[in-house]
């Protein structure tokens, strides 16, 4: 349950209304396409028009990960130091 709650939080900590709108509609689409193809005992295809939907979801979701409300405000520096030279022989 804590992965799934983690799952649907963004950077910052807080709940995604896109996440979780793109979860049901994942599990939904997956739930009833399975259990049709089950009960009729044929691979049934899943509508183009079903298939534009989660990809609308997926793609606005990518989309809002970029933004600049999504993520941590804290900056972390990195700093690289070299190895220290070979003795001069």
């Amino acid at each position: 349950m804590q992965n799934v709650v983690g799952f649907l939080q963004d950077g910052n900590g807080n709940l995604s209304a896109t996440r979780l709108a793109f979860l049901l509609w994942a599990i939904g689409v997956f739930g009833v396409w399975a259990w049709v193809s089950i009960h009729t005992n044929t691979l049934m295809p899943i509508d183009p028009s079903v298939q534009t939907i989660l990809g609308v979801l997926m793609t606005g979701k990518v989309v809002q990960s970029f933004s600049a409300n999504d993520g941590p405000t804290d900056k972390v520096t990195l700093t690289v130091t070299p190895p220290p030279a070979p003795p001069a022989q």
